[in-house]
């Protein structure tokens, strides 16, 4: 490893001080990659000997500054021996941080990931719901079963990590567990993060997946067509239960909110616009983040007529929302009744996808309108979201327009056609107009 290390002294003439003179630094390569450090020795510019690394002169200053050039040298390359002994592996970013006497290079994968779920548990129920934390020690525990398998290992260092690693985690969740592409992004976020934490807390100073990605197929969206939400909407199940549990899915319909939303709904939570219309002021467990959403017509109707319920008094809510448990059975009830189709399963998130596709975009909502009502955190994640359906409505639209096109060409004054077009297109221009008589 020694022979690939270089160790070059220079003069950075650009750092010159107030006295004129100019600062020593030491370049420090290793294969591709360097660093540069200040040696804290200023000299005159022609002092300098380029080709030797050395100072001229024969006084005690420069005979005490050359023998600090060789001290200094001597301590990088015992620091790529001590690693090289130690059977460690290194990079560029370790011999730097072990010069400085910040050595990160015994911090490891499992000390930073533990150190993450450790704060994320003093924060439970606040900023992470507890299904969070048990997602992201599944992932450490795939990330355990990834290391032991390809290192032979418990545990890997900070440093090793890189575009190998991660590609080599991707192919193991595939090949060992038979996850899917989305079970796979979903642990390359949570071990990403962790690892974004890492470089806030300066273990690493560089991002080792920068070039990695995973790519995921654009899913097709189920939500409900306009007239199998009427058909819920208007359909009376008989079963007191089963009517509220419609109520507020179809409420969730027309607002778009999440489940967890629509079941801490407050009538604080309601406020008057500027347009002087109401509207809900929500905020998203999921991302953390305020939003608002416009309260249509039968949104309205709904929080009319529960207002005075006896459970929504009681608990101070706008709604009596049941447990999720509850609420997704009795959905699937509704769904049987209603006759939806088994390949649309009636669950508590189909409603806000209903409410992105049928009620907001295919009405022509814009698009960005859309994010902000949803809650997202930005458009991406809209267009990842309801990419496929917009893709239909685009061509829907296209179809519409050439629609529309085509009946006003129809339309136009013969006379100006053949004002505008010369005899040779009078076939083309008899056929427009309808005075083709062959």
């Amino acid at each position: 490893m020694e022979n690939n290390i270089k160790i070059t002294f220079w003069l950075y003439r650009a750092k010159k001080n107030s006295k004129n003179l100019i600062p020593i630094y030491v370049r420090v390569q290793l294969n591709y990659d360097k660093f540069f450090k200040s040696t804290g020795i200023y000299i005159q510019a022609a002092e300098w000997d380029k080709k030797a690394m050395r100072i001229r002169g024969t006084s005690q200053e420069t005979q005490t500054n050359n023998a600090s050039l060789d001290a200094l040298k001597i301590k990088i390359l015992q620091v790529v021996n001590q690693l090289t002994v130690h059977g460690k592996p290194f990079n560029i970013h370790t011999i730097r941080k072990t010069l400085e006497g910040k050595d990160t290079n015994q911090i490891t994968l499992m000390r930073v990931y533990d150190e993450q779920l450790d704060e994320m548990k003093k924060l439970k129920g606040k900023d992470f719901a507890p299904a969070t934390i048990i997602k992201y020690k599944n992932t450490q525990l795939r990330l355990r079963q990834y290391i032991k398998f390809r290192f032979q290992r418990k545990d890997i260092y900070l440093y090793e990590l890189n575009y190998q690693f991660m590609s080599g985690f991707e192919a193991f969740l595939k090949q060992k567990f038979n996850n899917s592409i989305v079970t796979c992004y979903k642990h390359y976020q949570r071990f990403t993060r962790v690892i974004h934490q890492a470089m806030h807390k300066g273990y690493i100073e560089k991002y080792p997946f920068e070039n990695y990605k995973i790519k995921l197929p654009r899913k097709k969206i189920q939500y409900l067509t306009q007239a199998e939400l009427d058909r819920i909407d208007q359909c009376d199940f008989k079963v007191e239960r089963l009517n509220i549990i419609r109520d507020i899915f179809v409420f969730a319909c027309y607002t778009g909110l999440a489940y967890a939303e629509s079941e801490s709904l407050t009538p604080d939570t309601i406020t008057t616009g500027i347009d002087g219309e109401l509207w809900l002021n929500i905020h998203r467990k999921k991302t953390k983040k305020d939003y608002q959403v416009p309260l249509f017509p039968r949104a309205l109707e709904i929080l009319e007529k529960y207002k005075n319920h006896p459970a929504c008094l009681k608990r101070g809510k706008c709604l009596p929302v049941p447990s999720n448990v509850k609420f997704n059975a009795y959905l699937k009830e509704i769904g049987d009744i209603a006759g939806i189709p088994k390949s649309k399963p009636l669950v508590t998130h189909l409603a806000r996808r209903t409410f992105a596709t049928t009620v907001a975009l295919t009405n022509g909502m814009n698009i960005g309108v859309l994010s902000k009502i949803l809650g997202h955190n930005s458009i991406k994640v809209t267009l990842d979201s309801y990419g496929a359906i917009i893709d239909e409505l685009m061509l829907r639209s296209v179809k519409e327009l050439k629609e529309k096109l085509t009946e006003k060409e129809k339309n136009v004054d013969t006379k100006e056609h053949k004002k505008r077009f010369p005899d040779a297109h009078k076939d083309l221009i008899d056929k427009i107009s309808g005075t083709n008589k062959n």
